[in-house]
């Protein structure tokens, strides 16, 4: 038998404490390399800039609304109410208007079924740091459900590529009386 050296054993020792060194380097770069794709990943962009569309107004413009609330109107069965809804980019980039819609959602508990609600639009116009887009919509309440109450309207803006809600309005109360 062959008896080993002292420089073979070091030699042996140095080339495992290479080995183990090397892959602790080796597990540390998969392990950055992963971390950087989970946090550039779609569920955690906090970090990075939303666009900064927000809808900073909503406004009954037919009927003219309550003078008491302005977010509030009346309206006899089958009538139609015309809100205009302004959207602001508050962000400090530009965003493309193809990217997103302005619409009104009833959120009312089976509300939809008492209004017929034109379909969103396209913001249209790419809007720089502090521009402003205004959309307006008309609401019609269905005569053929006859109902007495109210009802709230809001605005959304929305992704299109998702559908993902960006920005919602205050609500707008609209009461239907009920006819004579």
């Amino acid at each position: 038998m062959k008896n080993k050296s002292l420089a073979d054993v070091t030699e042996t020792q140095t080339l495992v404490r290479i080995l183990a060194v090397c892959v602790v380097l080796l597990v540390v770069v998969i392990a950055l390399f992963a971390y950087m794709l989970w946090w550039s990943g779609p569920q955690n962009n906090e970090h990075v800039q939303r666009n900064g569309l927000e809808i900073v107004d909503i406004k009954i413009t037919e009927p003219t609304p309550s003078l008491l609330n302005d977010k509030f109107a009346a309206i006899d069965l089958g009538e139609s109410v015309t809100l205009t809804i302004t959207v602001k980019n508050t962000g400090e980039n530009i965003t493309s208007g193809a990217d997103y819609s302005v619409g009104i959602d009833v959120i009312t508990t089976d509300g939809g079924k008492y209004w017929s609600v034109p379909p969103p639009q396209y913001v249209g116009i790419d809007l720089g740091p502090g521009g402003t887009s205004r959309h307006t919509f008309t609401a019609t309440n269905k005569r053929e459900l006859p109902f007495r109450g109210s009802f709230e309207l809001q605005g959304c803006v929305r992704l299109l590529s998702t559908g993902e809600e960006l920005s919602r309005s205050k609500a707008v109360t609209v009461e239907v009386r009920y006819p004579d």
